[in-house]
């Protein structure tokens, strides 16, 4: 290694110790020499237009942007007036120009040919003219322009369970199902007209029904008598599946499920929905933009109790099912 060392030291030509320059003789082009390749006989702080080297052999390069040494292969420097330069750039800032350009344009375009429907500002005032004509009820559907206009969306009709056909069905003790299902169809009734909404009660068959239209129909009624297993307990919900908004058919069915098991105690017997629930008459004689379900309160086997003594309880339950769906109100999840 020292020997290598006195070697380097010792070359006889001054000119290619300089330790920055590449050196044009080396056999590859990446190469460095330590050697000065200035001339012997140039003074070494004169270059030869009498620039100062520095005493590095050559002018400095740092003070002059360009080399004009034909056979020197450092790579030409520009300055940044230089006018290639300025053509790059000049180049770049017009594509950026073009881009946002062609964007203003665009967003103007498009905001002239959308309806102003789909402006969420408009939507805001739809809000507050159905809650101006309705005293606060908001229906999303209504909202969402699905419904005609004037449609009495605040209207809610209350069928109780065969009044003015029969007595539906009759206990061992003499219960009968239209007993229970009047005492609390009066009960909803008083707790939604307090609640805001305008409510009538139907009979089972009543003419009203042909092309009813509210915001909501529900019809009550009251499971069997008898004694089918010791699961033969609880209530019963369905909405109409020939419903032109199937969304508030289920919406529906999730507020009366959730409310009426909540404040009553009874649990939800989906199990045993019939098709004489999921075809009810009355969802085929309604207007088609009427929301219409049946509830069976619980069955007077096992309930019959909750079911005579605390009507106004069932009536709470439903009544608050109903506010959920009118309302549209937050359902819990199971």
């Amino acid at each position: 290694m020292t020997k290598q060392m006195h070697q380097v030291d010792d070359q006889s030509d001054p000119r290619k110790s300089g330790f920055w320059q590449r050196n044009p003789a080396a056999s590859e082009p990446s190469a460095f020499s330590l050697r000065d390749e200035t001339p012997q006989n140039t003074n070494q702080n004169q270059g030869p237009s009498g620039q100062e080297t520095h005493g590095m052999g050559r002018r400095n390069p740092f003070e002059n942007w360009q080399i004009t040494n034909a056979n020197d292969e450092q790579e030409t420097l520009l300055p940044p007036n230089n006018a290639k330069v300025k053509s790059a750039f000049g180049l770049i800032w017009q594509v950026i120009s073009t881009v946002l350009l062609a964007g203003i344009i665009t967003a103007t375009l498009l905001s002239m040919w959308m309806p102003g429907s789909l402006i969420p500002g408009n939507l805001g005032q739809k809000v507050a003219e159905v809650v101006a004509e309705d005293g606060g009820i908001v229906s999303t559907e209504v909202i969402a322009g699905a419904l005609p206009a004037n449609f009495p969306i605040n209207k809610i009709g209350i069928i109780v369970g065969h009044r003015g056909h029969d007595s539906g069905a009759v206990c061992a003790n003499g219960l009968t199902e239209l007993e229970i299902n009047s005492n609390v169809a009066t009960y909803v009734q008083q707790k939604l007209i307090k609640a805001g909404f305008e409510v009538e009660l139907l009979d089972e068959f009543d003419s009203r029904i042909n092309n009813y239209q509210a915001g909501l129909l529900l019809s009550l009624h009251s499971d069997s008598c008898d004694y089918i297993n010791d699961s033969a307990t609880g209530f019963k919900v369905t909405a109409a599946l020939s419903s032109n908004h199937a969304q508030g058919s289920t919406r529906l069915v999730e507020c009366l499920a959730d409310r009426y098991a909540n404040i009553t105690g009874l649990r939800y017997h989906y199990q045993s929905v019939t098709t004489e629930m999921t075809s009810y008459h009355a969802f085929s004689e309604i207007n088609p933009n009427t929301t219409a379900g049946i509830i069976e309160l619980g069955f007077m086997n096992l309930d019959q109790e909750i079911l005579t003594t605390q009507p106004e309880l069932l009536a709470e339950g439903v009544a608050q099912g109903v506010s959920c769906y009118m309302n549209n109100e937050e359902v819990s999840q199971p």
